[in-house]
């Protein structure tokens, strides 16, 4: 196992859990208060670039000096010089610790697609607690993003990453730098876009962004590249919010159009303004309104079936100067006699009134005709100068399609299904197909793939850190249900075993899935009573990878080279590699026999004993004779006075 990194002499650095622009994220324990931290720490390759060096140091004093709930707190910072042998050798690489959040991000949680209205106000109103805490404090985040923003389990809103923060008092602090904008386009205000001086309400439209995108599933503004979303942040309106979600209020599309106003005046001027407009506009249905605004009341509509009935009123009363009066008739005319001619003149009186008539029906009928037909023309020139080709988005990445469907003029609703064909999050197609003729600004169906119905564990996690695991079974539509620790000889602490189901195996598409991570020990199994080479072999194996030594012992009470005693005790756990003594039973040698008086003696030796003479006999050859006696043929000594301390010439 590679040694423990531990940096300021008690953090212990661990894996790798995020990577951003300018630093990585390591996960981290700090031994001396036992809990589990994250470690922020600059990227060799950028550590010598002063520029990144102040932008961090900034990060750190900004983020020390705030103490929110909302707010990622920050618990120690320093710097740790690299190895003098490695790549970077010499360098000094500053660092933050700061509070570990267990959860997701909200681009994490919008890529999912399960962000409800109530999670979208009741984020933003976290976020806003954040900002207007921040605010008070005159610093200005002006990077508010999905990205810098975490969801913990208890669902609890955690802002962090104050990288490019400034002190409201810093009147210089616009958002160019070396010529280019510092922040992430499809949430900048437009001050910001335009390189202008940038104050607290650049971040209430960037949290305006925010929530425009987890009510509705995209950003109010998309394109082909960064200026040109920049170039719609300060020229265009984004689009109505109700025409990507319907189920947004009008009291929330109110909020809505007032956050993301060009002009900072029109927009809320602090995060507790906005924060009680979003709550009184979510929970009791009262929108926002401005008091110095006017009223506008547009003017009636003239139903259809009353038009008729107007012209020809304004045709009667034209005709009032076109028919004459009836002439009359003088005193002198007799009746009788001119009866008739005056009965044949008022008929043609009448016929020369209603020709009349009828002509400038006609020519008024063929007016509208005439304006119809143009109109019509017109109306057919503005059809086909709106018309748009749905392009073909098949196999693009979820923002890509989207973005191109805007691009072209459409309006993208998003569809998520499952496909053997298509990996997931990416485009299956549309509906109408690509190619097909639509109307611009017209909705359009995105097909956005979930990958299989069916996906595989890969085991290739096994050895992987959890967050690791997590983050690839996420991918894959899985969640992770609990997690438990069992021991293992080869896979290291912290590291994937095992999952249930098994590593490799199919499983359905949002199944759950429990993690089996090691403890980094062993349970040493019972050997006692085996074989010495048995035993070595058990606790040797790859299964265990146990050290073994061996104490022999003299023993006749236990069976030859058998194992009677082990240490530490079966069952026990020890961490991996540890050494376990086996005491072995050996034989005890066999005791040398001690012979006895009368086996040395022999009737030689008797008969010798009795026949020698006593210097009382043989006074010349008595000494000689018993010196001979005490020593055998071979000239060894035997058990004679000699040996016992009594000897000739003692005297």
């Amino acid at each position: 196992m590679s040694q423990q990194r531990i940096i300021n002499g008690r953090y212990e650095v661990g894996e790798l859990i995020g990577r951003g622009g300018m630093a990585d994220v390591y996960i981290g324990h700090d031994t001396r208060l036992g809990r589990t931290v994250a470690i922020k720490m600059m990227r060799p390759d950028l550590a010598r670039d002063p520029q990144f060096q102040t932008r961090f140091q900034r990060e750190a004093h900004a983020s020390a000096a705030l103490n929110h709930p909302n707010i990622v707190a920050v618990f120690d910072t320093g710097e740790e010089e690299l190895p003098p042998n490695g790549e970077h050798a010499g360098v000094s690489l500053p660092y933050m610790v700061m509070e570990y959040v267990d959860g997701d991000t909200l681009r994490a949680l919008l890529r999912k697609g399960d962000v409800t209205i109530d999670h979208a106000v009741e984020w933003t109103e976290g976020i806003l607690g954040a900002v207007a805490y921040s605010h008070e404090n005159h610093i200005v985040h002006r990077d508010i993003k999905p990205g810098n923003v975490m969801v913990d389990e208890s669902g609890t809103i955690k802002v962090m990453d104050f990288g490019i923060a400034r002190a409201l008092s810093d009147s210089s602090a616009t958002m160019t730098q070396t010529q280019a904008v510092v922040g992430t386009a499809q949430y900048l205000s437009p001050e910001q876009a335009r390189g202008e001086t940038v104050d607290s309400r650049s971040d209430l439209y960037s949290v305006g962004c925010v929530l425009f995108e987890l009510l509705t599933g995209r950003p109010p503004f998309v394109g082909d590249s960064p200026v040109a979303v920049a170039y719609q942040h300060v020229r265009e309106e984004p689009p109505a919010p109700t025409s990507l979600n319907p189920d947004i209020t009008p009291a929330l599309t109110s909020v809505l159009t007032k956050s993301l106003a060009k002009d900072t005046q029109a927009r809320f001027q602090s995060g507790k303004e906005f924060l009680t407009a979003l709550r009184s506009a979510h929970y009791d249905g009262i929108g926002v309104t401005d008091d110095d605004s006017t009223t506008v009341i547009p003017p009636a509509v003239i139903p259809a079936d009353a038009e008729p009935t107007q012209a020809m009123s304004s045709i009667s009363a034209q005709d009032d100067s076109i028919f004459t009066p009836r002439e009359e008739l003088p005193e002198s005319y007799e009746m009788t006699g001119h009866m008739d001619a005056v009965d044949d003149k008022r008929p043609r009186k009448k016929r020369r009134g209603w020709l009349i008539a009828l002509i400038i029906i006609l020519l008024l009928g063929g007016g509208g005709a005439a304006g119809w037909y143009f109109w019509d023309q017109a109306e057919q020139r503005r059809i086909e100068e709106n018309q748009v080709d749905v392009p073909d988005v098949s196999g693009m990445p979820e923002t890509d399609a989207q973005n191109a469907l805007t691009t072209a003029g459409l309006r993208p609703i998003l569809e998520y299904e499952h496909s053997d064909d298509v990996e997931r999050d990416r485009a299956i197609g549309t509906s109408p197909a690509a190619g097909t003729v639509m109307q611009r600004y017209d909705e359009i169906t995105l097909n956005i793939s979930l990958g299989p119905d069916e996906v595989e564990i890969p085991d290739s996690l096994r050895g992987a850190s959890e967050a690791t695991v997590r983050d690839t079974l996420e991918e894959l539509g899985l969640t992770v249900s609990d997690v438990t620790y069992v021991n293992s000889a080869t896979i290291p602490r912290d590291r994937l075993v095992d999952t249930n189901p098994a590593l490799g195996s199919t499983v359905a598409y949002g199944s759950t899935v429990a993690l089996k991570i090691s403890s980094g020990e062993v349970e040493v199994p019972p050997v006692e009573g085996k074989p010495l080479d048995e035993a070595r072999s058990i606790l040797e194996s790859d299964e265990l990878g146990l050290t073994v030594s061996v104490e022999t012992v003299e023993t006749d009470d236990h069976p030859e080279n058998t194992v009677f005693e082990q240490t530490p005790a079966a069952g026990s756990s020890v961490t991996q590699g540890s050494e376990v003594e086996l005491r072995v039973a050996i034989p005890k040698p066999e005791p040398t026999p001690t012979p006895t008086p009368s086996e040395t003696e022999t009737p030689q030796d008797e008969e010798t004993e009795s026949e020698s003479p006593t210097p009382e006999n043989d006074e010349e050859t008595g000494e000689a004779s018993q010196r001979r006696d005490w020593f055998s043929d071979d000239g060894e000594d035997r058990d004679g006075p000699w040996n016992r301390g009594i000897g000739w010439g003692s005297d």
